[in-house]
């Protein structure tokens, strides 16, 4: 499967730099990750950025700070995992790989409503992983309508319909193929 350049950069890429620049410009500066800043020498770079939006977090909703940026990331890899699948035959292994954005996301709520992961279970972050899923696979549906995502156009499907196709040509009649 090919993937082109423009679905990876606006279904993919695009959201994870949104969801990124969410987390760097305005939430809190002792997660993890603003430790790597400063091992890879960036810090100094991202307190400017942080500094340049400090005055737009008023107005920012805490869903578009808390809840988008995880939306976002289901999103891309749920688009990234229905568009790698797409076309291959229905399996387990097909089904685990479509789902494992929203296992992670709207699992790790669930786990955390059931006491079973760190954390406080949040409802609006639990619908922004349900939508971002759902909204990931209708997006590339739309996009692949040509196929159904079972439906598979291999040089092997392309080989057989030549042969049926030759089949009547040679005159042994096909129900549905000689009209």
């Amino acid at each position: 499967m090919r993937i082109k350049l423009s679905f990876l950069s606006l279904h993919v890429l695009l959201p994870i730099l949104i969801g990124g620049l969410v987390y760097i410009c305005w939430r809190d500066p002792a997660l993890l990750m603003f430790k790597w800043f400063r091992v890879l020498g960036v810090e100094p770079l991202v307190l400017q950025l942080r500094l340049a939006t400090t005055s737009a977090r008023q107005s920012l909703p805490d869903w578009f700070v808390y809840s988008l940026p995880d939306g976002l990331w289901i999103y891309a890899l749920t688009a990234f995992m229905t568009h790698i699948w797409w076309g291959s035959p229905s399996s387990p292994v097909k089904t685990g790989w479509l789902s494992v954005g929203l296992l992670l996301g709207a699992g790790s709520e669930l786990g955390q409503l059931a006491r079973l992961v760190p954390g406080t279970f949040d409802l609006t972050d639990f619908l922004f992983y349900l939508f971002a899923a759902a909204i990931a696979f209708l997006v590339v549906s739309k996009l692949n309508r040509k196929r159904s995502l079972n439906e598979s156009a291999t040089e092997k499907n392309f080989a057989f319909a030549g042969r049926v196709r030759s089949l009547s040509t040679a005159g042994i009649r096909q129900p549905g193929l000689n009209k």
